[in-house]
């Protein structure tokens, strides 16, 4: 869920905070440099003790001891697919740090207690942990492992809404991010700088070709009444500049992806103005838009 600035804390988990520190005063507070807190007791162990609002956030490697703590936490708490896609994230994290490392075996081992404890019921806490969030050269990667994508975007990346539905042999997911949290106007809406939306599906047999997948999507979406300008266009992908010229006018880049049996049209969209702004922005995330594996 997206975030904005200061978090408003319910007055009940501020008096237990109160509480657990008069009850704990060998407890030692500590802000790491991303603003996360915890604490370290007397057995050098991390205590986290705000896990109220799940949001996210891009794991990192220089605060990488906090993080898999707060996984552990979670799914200590039964938030067993927040503290999945914390401790998923943490493995998807690239190698060669010693720290990192570690962390990455202890995140398998409860991954895999996990997957022993809960049986068949894992598979759907998996499939609902699909999202992971890395921070990679001064931006976020996320990762879709149900879906088999991944993109880069910036800063401040913000999951919005995530939906799911299946039937016999298909599936969707579709999937809204916001980019740049800029403001917070009235009534608690959010603004972004702009947004990232991934609809999937999957269906029983491969398709053909990527032409046959810009069929389907023509076929969902409809007419829209954008002007489209073609970019680029390969064996797995197809990708345009949108804009509409009618009220609200908003510009973006569109893509469709092929890959096996699965299909995807992302969209990265604005304002008008927006997209004079940062539309090189917008562009680097499409094109750093990436098929994980393919689909038999």
């Amino acid at each position: 869920m997206p975030r904005t600035g200061k978090r408003l804390v319910p007055v009940s988990i501020v008096c237990a905070s109160l509480i657990l520190m008069s009850q704990m005063p060998d407890w030692k507070f500590f802000r790491d440099r991303q603003g996360n807190t915890y604490y370290i007791d007397q057995g050098g162990k991390i205590r986290i003790t705000e896990t109220v609002a799940y949001d996210y956030r891009a794991v990192s490697p220089r605060a990488i001891d906090y993080f898999l703590n707060y996984g552990i936490t979670l799914i200590q708490e039964h938030r067993i697919h927040e503290g999945l896609s914390v401790l998923k994230s943490i493995r998807a994290l690239p190698a060669g740090n010693a720290r990192v490392e570690k962390a990455q075996v202890r995140a398998t081992e409860i991954i895999n207690g996990l997957k022993k404890r809960n049986g068949p019921r894992f598979t759907g806490q998996n499939e609902a942990a699909s999202l992971m969030f890395i921070e990679e050269e001064g931006g976020v990667r996320v990762i879709n492992d149900r879906m088999y994508y991944s993109f880069r975007g910036p800063p401040g990346l913000s999951l919005i809404r995530k939906k799911n539905r299946a039937g016999l042999d298909y599936r969707y997911e579709g999937v809204l991010f916001g980019a740049r949290e800029a403001s917070q106007a009235g009534g608690g809406a959010k603004a972004y700088d702009f947004l990232v939306a991934v609809d999937s599906e999957r269906y029983a047999v491969p398709f053909r070709n990527i032409d046959q997948a810009v069929r389907l999507w023509r076929g969902i979406i409809g007419y829209d009444g954008l002007e489209r300008t073609l970019i680029e266009t390969r064996d797995d992908r197809v990708v345009y500049a949108f804009s509409n010229r009618g009220e609200p006018r908003y510009n973006g880049v569109e893509a469709v992806f092929v890959n096996g049996k699965l299909t995807h049209c992302a969209r990265v969209i604005s304002s008008d103005a927006g997209y004079r702004a940062g539309g090189d922005v917008m562009n680097d995330v499409m094109k750093s838009f990436r098929i994980v594996s393919s689909q038999d």
